[in-house]
């Protein structure tokens, strides 16, 4: 028994020299802790191109990817890795004690040396650069398979027409090859019925997503409740009869502000939201800025205006937002799983960006808005509101993006055809396309904050004629 014991352990020691000779042992991702933070985690992904070396960096929040960084000088000898992060200014060094941990640590400058030992985790590479499991292969090909029932008031359907293949083939295989940026999720509806529902990077259909500024086009169902109801009156009263105690709101340009001015971004106040998001009292602090235009007359994309309508439904319903919203919108629409408490602050909701949900439940409320105000044969925002707060009341910087009540307007081209679009427009690709006279709406998820947010907008443009029929 001796003999083949023996020659085990031979095989084992060439194969280790081969590795340690190429430093084919080392590629791959290598897991790394975050100082302070244990839900996030850095990877070092280390690769062999052209006969060359090369890494990349990644940090992830609770797994998902957060953002990338580069990785210079790297250099594998023997058993031993070293490489550069300029961004910390600090280099590594390390030993391969076996094949799946290195010991070593970071040398940063005018500081101590900081022991980190790395793990290899090769699995994370379907949440850092695989939109879909083995999708980085020659050989992936794309299987359309229809969106799973799970009895959260959705109706599912297979697609109808050939045609509709076609755009979900050619656009999910665009997303797949990164043609869009860094996508999360693609979410089809047509006639009421979700027809194509893709995650990418790891997501999964009950993962909350933040919506950024999507956020304000649901603000704007909520101050449509509110007015159903009649908790909000008039919109072209005066922000002062609102906020009585801000004496300066009675005088010069201040008491020209309605709440229509709010909702189309011509209010006049002074856009400052880096200032807006560090002060104590964000509602003060929207208040009290310089007017610098006449209310009504320019467009001027402003979060302190959104968060302003977030004081004015605590002041005219008696609840905060998100408990108006739970009692009004969500739960009538079986929406459960709700993440509204970043930012929070002294019990208001961040009404400008804040709030998270599942992509499914950003098309209950696109397919909301799509039916006039009805869902599941329930009227929850009434028919007036969706067709005034929808339509066109300003134009924009942007040209051929038109604004309505924290709702965008886009015309879209496709094929020598214009289609309307009412779109919900949240930085990174958190995107609500409804498009009426198509009865479809879209629902995108995503990460693009170092890439082009909008990039996906050409390529529904591009294929948006096939789902004419």
């Amino acid at each position: 028994m001796k003999k083949p014991v023996a020659i085990i352990i031979l095989l084992f020691l060439l194969i280790s020299c081969v590795q340690h000779k190429t430093g084919s042992g080392f590629f791959g991702f290598w897991e790394g802790p975050h100082p302070v933070d244990m839900q996030k985690k850095f990877y070092i992904h280390i690769n062999l191109e052209n006969d060359s070396i090369w890494a990349k960096g990644y940090w992830t929040n609770k797994r998902f990817y957060q953002e990338s960084f580069k990785v210079d000088s790297i250099k594998i000898k023997g058993a031993s890795l070293s490489f550069f992060i300029p961004a910390w200014n600090c280099s590594y060094k390390g030993t391969m004690i076996d094949e799946n941990h290195i010991s070593g640590g970071f040398a940063c400058l005018n500081e101590p040396f900081d022991s980190v030992n790395l793990v290899k985790n090769n699995s994370v590479k379907t949440y850092l650069i695989e939109p879909l499991p083995g999708s980085n292969e020659k050989s992936f090909t794309y299987h359309y398979t229809t969106p799973e029932n799970i009895n959260d008031k959705i109706s599912i359907a297979h697609y109808q027409t050939a045609n509709d293949s076609v755009f979900i083939h050619s656009l999910i295989n665009e997303i797949i090859r990164g043609g869009y940026g860094r996508l999360n999720s693609f979410l089809l509806f047509k006639n009421n019925r979700l027809v194509c529902e893709e995650y990418f990077y790891g997501y999964k259909k009950d993962d909350l997503h933040p919506l950024e500024s999507c956020t304000k086009s649901i603000t704007s169902l909520l101050i449509g409740i509110a007015k159903d109801k009649g908790f909000i009156g008039n919109l072209n009263q005066s922000i002062n009869s609102v906020f009585p105690e801000y004496a300066h709101l009675k005088h010069g340009k201040y008491r020209q502000i309605t709440i229509q001015n709010l909702l189309t971004m011509t209010s006049g106040f002074k856009p400052d939201e880096k200032n807006l998001y560090t002060s104590d009292d964000r509602i003060a602090f929207a208040l009290k800025r310089d007017v610098t235009a006449n209310p009504g007359e320019k467009f001027q994309y402003d979060g302190g205006n959104t968060e302003i309508l977030g004081g004015i439904l605590k002041k005219r319903t008696g609840m905060f937002a998100n408990e108006f919203a739970a009692k009004y919108l969500f739960d009538t629409l079986g929406i459960s799983n709700i993440n509204w408490g970043i930012n929070k602050q002294n019990g208001y909701p961040s009404m400008a960006g804040a709030l998270q949900l599942r992509p499914r439940d950003m098309g209950k409320l696109g397919m909301l808005v799509l039916n006039k105000g009805i869902l599941s044969g329930r009227q929850i925002v009434s028919k007036d509101w969706i067709t005034e707060s929808t339509s066109v009341k300003t134009n924009t910087h942007i040209p051929g993006d038109d604004y309505s009540y924290q709702w965008w307007n886009l015309h879209l081209k496709s094929e020598g055809k214009t289609y309307d679009c009412i779109w919900a427009n949240g930085w990174g690709s958190q995107f609500i396309y409804i498009f009426p006279e198509l009865k479809v709406v879209i629902v995108t998820t995503g990460h693009n904050y170092e890439e082009d947010s909008w990039a996906i907008t050409k390529g529904i443009s591009k294929y948006l004629y096939l789902l004419e029929n």
